[in-house]
């Protein structure tokens, strides 16, 4: 019950427990019901380019590691990509910067950051852009005005 709850609070059910337009989309996401509102949702935003990132990198684990020995210096390099107020901005600032670094490993490893994890969110971001292209989600991007991004969030 508490699960058909949240569909019918995210729109994905209507009062009646039919599935919604919306709620039709969001089956086809292999995602949380949430991300996968998110997701949909950022199209109307503009952001929906920046969003696909976010919801990819919190599909991996943790991609920051911090060595005993280098604790200091890895803390230091993770403040570099910190993005006030918002974890899953911090999230998609390291992926872009990853790729404006041509997606290397050993800029991972500078910044005390798993390649693997990375990789992973790289794969899981083509497989819901595929998704997305079939259910006619646009990619569109914001840019660098994040504000649509914390909108979509929230």
């Amino acid at each position: 019950l508490n699960s058909m709850y949240q569909l019918w609070v995210l729109g994905a059910l209507d009062n009646t427990g039919a599935l919604t337009a919306l709620g039709s989309k969001m089956v086809e996401f292999p995602l949380d019901p949430s991300l996968a509102k998110m997701l949909i949702v950022s199209a109307d935003l503009q952001c929906s380019n920046e969003i696909l990132t976010v919801t990819s990198m919190l599909s991996v684990p943790s991609v920051f590691f911090r060595p005993k020995d280098r604790a200091e210096e890895s803390d230091a390099a993770r403040e570099k990509f910190f993005v006030p107020e918002s974890d899953h901005l911090t999230l998609l600032h390291v992926y872009q910067q990853w790729k404006s670094n041509a997606y290397r490993g050993d800029w991972c490893a500078d910044h005390f950051i798993q390649v693997k994890g990375l990789r992973k969110a790289r794969e899981v971001r083509s497989q819901l852009l595929d998704i997305m292209k079939q259910q006619k989600v646009p990619l569109i991007s914001c840019g660098n005005d994040w504000e649509c991004c914390r909108t979509a969030i929230c």
